[in-house]
């Protein structure tokens, strides 16, 4: 073999190395990096988990899904806001957990007004209450039930849902789950648990492709929307009225 031939196959050989580099990056890119995560270890744990937490319930008779979420994050609300209506269409058995961001630093990352409807969404699992929460500015959004500052049993409520998520995070770690909110969980076809950290809208679909969810909502589909009840509960004091001047990401996505 000739100098020319070692220089030639060498060319090819780059040029092979080189364009499969490109492809495996391609399908990692456009495919795995969005693609939800298979959960292989800590089922039972992980499910043990949800069920013990203090979710709010749609009560339907669909599919299940759980939805791991806090107020101030911003890739939750589009979630909510885009896809959340179209599992409604299909009566899934949707089941939010919100939880209340941990101090950091001393730094108070939530406000008194979320502590106390995370507190009462907890007790009472009331899946109206938080779609409307969730509707309203945290400006606009005034609860008249018990405040959970000052309230050991609903501070205690408060502080068991950031024990969950320190609970259930290492969890997903162990399975390679990027903890990014919303985690949405559900089961597929063969009842292997799915996670999906769905901060990027390019991971939606996988949700739905698995949950026969419809890709865009028609007049047939449409569902009407969750009314908005107001919450007559005994009155021993109103939550703090002061809410978060600052509108930035403030949960743990922001760290």
């Amino acid at each position: 073999m000739t100098k020319k031939h070692i220089l030639y196959a060498i060319l090819i050989l780059l040029t092979v190395t080189v364009l499969g580099g490109i492809g495996y990056w391609a399908y990692w890119n456009f495919f795995i990096r969005w693609s939800p995560i298979t959960v292989t270890q800590n089922q039972k744990e992980i499910q043990t988990l949800l069920e013990s937490s203090g979710f709010a319930a749609s009560g339907k008779e669909g599919p299940e899904m759980w939805v791991i979420t806090y107020r101030n994050c911003a890739s939750c609300k589009v979630w909510e806001e885009q896809e959340l209506p179209k599992f409604e269409a299909i009566s899934a058995d949707i089941r939010i957990i919100p939880f209340a961001p941990i101090d950091v630093e001393g730094k108070t990352k939530t406000t008194p007004t979320e502590r106390s409807t995370i507190a009462e969404i907890w007790l009472n699992r009331s899946y109206p209450l938080y779609r409307q929460w969730r509707a309203a500015s945290e400006e606009a959004w005034q609860p008249t039930f018990r405040p959970a500052d000052g309230d050991l049993a609903r501070t205690a409520v408060v502080g068991a849902s950031r024990d969950f998520i320190a609970q259930l995070e290492p969890l997903l770690a162990n399975n390679g789950v990027p903890i990014r909110y919303p985690l949405v969980i559900w089961r597929d076809g063969t009842e292997h648990i799915k996670i999906c950290a769905c901060s990027d809208e390019r991971m939606y679909h996988y949700v739905r492709d698995d949950l026969h969810a419809p890709a865009t909502l028609t007049e047939k589909t449409m569902v009407p929307a969750t009314p908005m009840v107001e919450q007559k509960l005994p009155e021993a004091g109103t939550a703090a009225s002061e809410a978060a001047a600052s509108v930035a990401n403030y949960g743990p996505d922001a760290l």
